[in-house]
């Protein structure tokens, strides 16, 4: 069995290589799958081998200065309470009533996948058309003098944005507790939404840090509940690291618009058949 895990490590690490994001939203499912992992133990397991690769990321970015860190700390005041409230509500629920938890994370895993798989295909558009948009905003502020109703800018940016980017990161921080799925290709949506200026390399720097946060909350937890099977996060991070490698060498040569598809559609397949 040791070498089929670090084979499916290869694999994901390969996958996140390719594609930047919703490779590792599939080691959860295959775990349960395919090796028959109780998901309790799946998603905490997960959660801990995805804390150590983003701390890996989150250094590289940092070093790029690709980090908006105000952003990334306002989603961590929302999505690090929240996921450990959500392990801490799995642990309660699997104390109380035993497996009825591993129905529950089964099938919240195979929704939030299918979300995961819808965002990755609109994601292009999304990004397009916001694009777009601050194009347009930008092309009326030149021709009105700049005089775009400034207040209400002022009042949204200053008081009122920070709020939703923190409940934004409260609602991923409650759904990658219980599934370990979806902190990247949410997080990146939302913060598109919520931050336009910020630049494809911020998002992403940015996004990596504030899953590192939130991940390390949640393997924190895990922890302390007993639930993070060492041996496997080894065994996945042996085959992964060179997966990455091999995977983001080969990004270049696979354009993005063929590998999405296919990976929503696995994402997709996965997910209803956890539902």
């Amino acid at each position: 069995m040791d070498y089929r895990i670090s084979l499916v490590g290869l694999f994901i690490g390969f996958l996140v290589g390719l594609t930047g994001m919703g490779g590792g939203s599939l080691l959860a499912p295959i775990m349960i799958l395919f090796f028959r992992i109780p998901p309790v133990w799946a998603v905490g397991t997960d959660i801990a081998y995805s804390t150590v690769t983003k701390a890996v990321g989150s250094v590289v970015h940092i070093r790029q200065k690709s980090v908006n860190f105000k952003v990334a700390l306002w989603l961590a005041c929302g999505s690090v309470p929240a996921t450990v409230l959500s392990v801490s509500l799995v642990q309660f629920i699997r104390k109380q009533y035993g497996n009825a938890i591993n129905s529950i994370i089964i099938h919240s895993i195979g929704f939030t996948l299918i979300l995961v798989a819808v965002l990755l295909i609109l994601k292009p558009y999304i990004m397009q058309r916001l694009e777009k948009k601050r194009l347009d905003q930008r092309k009326q502020a030149v021709l009105e003098g700049k005089e775009v109703s400034e207040e209400k800018t002022v009042l949204w940016e200053k008081r009122y944005r920070p709020i939703v980017t923190a409940l934004v990161g409260a609602f991923v921080g409650f759904l990658v507790g219980l599934t370990s799925v979806g902190s990247g290709t949410l997080i990146i949506v939302s913060m598109a939404f919520l931050y336009p200026r910020l630049t494809s390399r911020e998002l992403v720097g940015t996004d990596v840090f504030q899953a590192f946060m939130l991940l390390a909350s949640g393997a924190i937890a895990y922890l302390n509940a007993g639930t993070i099977n060492w041996t496997l996060v080894g065994l996945l991070l042996i085959g992964s690291l060179p997966g990455v490698f091999m995977g983001s060498k080969l990004s270049k040569f696979i354009p993005d618009r063929y590998m999405r598809p296919v990976l929503a559609t696995v994402l997709a397949i996965s997910g209803l058949k956890l539902i």
